[in-house]
C-alpha cells in the first residue's frame, strides 16, 4: 500500500508538471479519488479495528491534526517566503480582491478547511459570490492559495469530522453511501456533475469514495485474510496487479468514465491485499511515508525549479521533469526527518493515552500483548 500511495502522489506531480505528463500513471484527478478510497480504508481500520480511540473522539481529531498540519504549515510558510523573495504576482492578486475574499483566503490558507469550498466561489462585480465554479470569476480566487493542491485536505478533513459517527455503524455507513451515490447520479443527470469542480471536489458526492474504502476494510479484508492463510503469496499478487494497473491505466481503451469507475472498484477489491503486503514489507511502508509530504511540497518545488531553471524547463522538459521529481522526493525526505518523525512521537503518545483511558495502568498492562523490541530511533507510523 505504501508504494502505491507514493505512485498516486507522483501521478499528481506529473499532472502539475503539465506538458505531456498529465496522462501518466493514473492522472491527477483519479489519483486524488483513489486517495479518498485509501483514506476511507485506513480511517476505518483506525476507528474500528483498534482500541486507540474508543470513547476518545477528541484524541482522534488531535491525531489527525498532528498528521496533516505540521508539514502543511511548514510548506505554506516556505511558499509564502518564496513569494516574498520573488515579489511575484501572488500579493498583487490580493490587491484586486474584496475584503470578504481576503478573509476567506486567509482563513482557508491557515486552517485548510474551506479550500475545497473555495473552488465553488468567485469574484463578481467586486464581491465574493457563489458561482458554482472557480472558473466563473473576474479574478482567479484559487490563485490566492499558498498550497493549491491542499484543497483535497479540506475534503479529507470533512470526512474525518463525520467518520467517528459513521464507520462504527454499518447501517449509517450504507445509508450515507447510497445517498452520496444517488446525489452524484442526480448531479450527472442534470449536467451539473459533469464539469469541474463538481466532478471530484464536492464533498457530499466524494463521500461515497471514502465509504467504499471503509467497506473494503470492514467487509473485504477479513475474507482476504482467510484466503491468505491458504495462498501465502496472495498479498504480493494483489499488490502486483494494482501496480501494473497504475502503469497501464491510460492504455486501457474504454470510455474514461467507465475506466475510472472500474479503477475505483479494483482498488477497493484489492486494497486489503496491499494492506497485508505493507505489514509484511517494511520497505513498502517506508516508501509510503513519502506520499503525504511529496503531495504537499511538490507545487513549491516545481515553482522553485521553474524560477531557477527556466531555460531547462523550456528547452529540455524531460530533464526538468526528472530534476523536479528528484527534488520533490528529496524535500519530502527532509520534511519527514525534520517534522514528521518528531511529531510522530506526539501522535504515538496520543494513541497510548487514548487506549489507556478508563482503565487502571495495572489492568491495561495485564491485557496488553508484549511489544517486540525496536532499534533505537525507529519511527513506526500508523495511518
Amino acid at each position: 500500500m505504501g508504494f502505491l500511495r507514493t505512485l498516486l502522489a507522483l501521478s499528481v506531480v506529473l499532472d502539475h508538471l503539465g506538458g505531456g505528463y498529465a496522462d501518466q500513471l493514473v492522472g491527477g484527478r483519479l489519483a486524488v479519488q483513489l486517495f479518498y478510497v485509501i483514506s476511507g480504508f485506513l480511517i476505518s481500520y483506525v476507528l474500528t479495528a483498534t482500541d486507540n480511540y474508543q470513547g476518545a473522539t477528541g484524541k482522534f481529531y488531535a491525531n489527525r491534526f498532528l498528521r496533516l498540519f505540521p508539514i502543511y504549515l511548514a510548506v505554506a510558510a516556505l511558499t509564502l517566503t518564496a513569494h516574498i523573495v520573488s515579489g511575484g504576482s501572488f500579493f498583487r492578486l490580493y490587491e484586486s480582491l474584496p475584503f470578504s475574499a481576503e478573509v476567506f483566503l486567509f482563513l482557508s490558507n491557515l486552517f485548510i478547511f474551506g479550500q475545497d469550498w473555495l473552488m465553488f466561489f468567485g469574484i463578481r462585480d467586486s464581491a465574493l459570490a457563489f458561482t458554482g465554479s472557480f472558473a466563473n470569476s473576474d479574478v482567479p480566487l484559487y490563485k490566492g492559495l499558498l498550497v493549491p493542491q491542499a484543497w483535497t485536505l479540506g475534503v479529507e478533513m470533512s470526512f474525518y469530522l463525520v467518520a467517528p459517527f459513521i464507520l462504527r455503524s454499518p447501517r449509517r455507513l450504507l445509508m450515507l453511501l447510497a445517498a452520496s451515490l444517488a446525489l452524484r447520479a442526480v448531479l450527472i443527470a442534470t449536467g451539473v456533475g459533469r464539469s469541474d469542480p463538481w466532478t471530484y471536489r464536492f464533498f457530499p458526492t466524494e463521500l461515497a469514495l471514502f465509504l467504499i474504502g471503509s467497506l473494503s476494510h470492514q467487509v473485504v479484508l477479513p475474507r482476504m485474510k482467510a484466503w491468505t492463510q491458504r495462498v501465502k503469496r496472495l498479498p504480493e499478487l494483489g499488490t502486483g496487479i494494482l501496480f501494473i494497473y497504475v502503469l497501464a491505466h491510460f492504455s486501457i481503451g474504454i470510455h474514461p468514465t467507465v475506466r475510472d469507475g472500474l479503477a475505483v472498484l479494483l482498488f477497493a477489491a484489492l486494497l486489503p491485499l496491499a494492506f497485508l503486503f505493507q505489514s509484511r514489507h517494511r520497505l513498502d511502508k517506508a516508501i509510503g511515508e513519502l506520499s503525504y509530504p511529496l503531495y504537499i511540497c511538490h507545487m513549491l518545488v516545481i515553482m522553485a525549479f521553474s524560477w531557477l531553471m527556466h531555460d531547462v524547463q523550456e528547452h529540455q522538459p524531460m530533464l526538468f521533469a526528472a530534476m523536479a521529481i528528484t527534488g520533490c522526493i528529496g524535500v519530502s525526505a527532509v520534511l519527514n526527518y525534520l517534522i514528521a518523525d518528531p511529531v510522530e512521537r506526539l501522535r504515538s503518545r496520543l494513541r497510548t493515552d487514548a487506549k489507556g483511558a478508563g482503565t487502571s495502568p495495572a489492568a491495561d498492562a495485564a491485557r496488553r500483548p508484549p511489544v517486540p523490541a525496536q532499534p533505537m530511533g525507529t519511527i513506526r507510523r500508523v495511518p
